[in-house]
């Protein structure tokens, strides 16, 4: 299941720069509306593309995946109420999709401690998930 490494990480760094410049879009003249629906819009592609990792991985490890199957799916519900609370709550919106990605990041730890996860790919999940959630900061604090 999880084969390359190098393309693995590239698409993982790739896939976090959106939320930089978007994070940073209204200092370079970019209209900062726009810029935090956008945000907004790609954080929840991503939270719900990661939640479907995790659902993937319930499909495939041994025992009850109820649990991670009910969380997965209210971690992508979470990240798209809050893509619907933005343009009233934008602050709450952010606050509260920033939150979806250490929820998953803690999954992935669930399912790396259980021996299903190679240590690269979570080291991978941890480092991106960093940088994202300050990119989230960065959106909080200048939004």
């Amino acid at each position: 299941m999880y084969r390359d490494q190098r393309l693995s990480g590239l698409l993982a760094y790739l896939g976090a720069m959106p939320f930089w410049a978007l994070a940073l879009g209204r200092f370079v003249g970019l209209d900062p509306t726009w810029t935090m629906s956008a945000f907004l819009a790609y954080g929840t592609g991503i939270a719900c593309f990661m939640a479907g990792t995790i659902w993937s991985q319930a499909q495939v490890r041994t025992g009850s995946p109820l649990g991670l199957l009910l969380f997965s799916n209210g971690v992508a519900l979470t990240a798209i109420a809050a893509l619907l609370l933005h343009p009233a709550f934008s602050t709450t919106a952010l606050v509260l999709q920033a939150a979806t990605f250490p929820l998953l990041l803690l999954a992935d730890y669930r399912i790396f401690r259980g021996g299903d996860q190679p240590g690269w790919y979570f080291g991978l999940r941890r480092n991106v998930t960093v940088i994202v959630v300050v990119a989230y900061g960065i959106a909080i604090a200048t939004g």
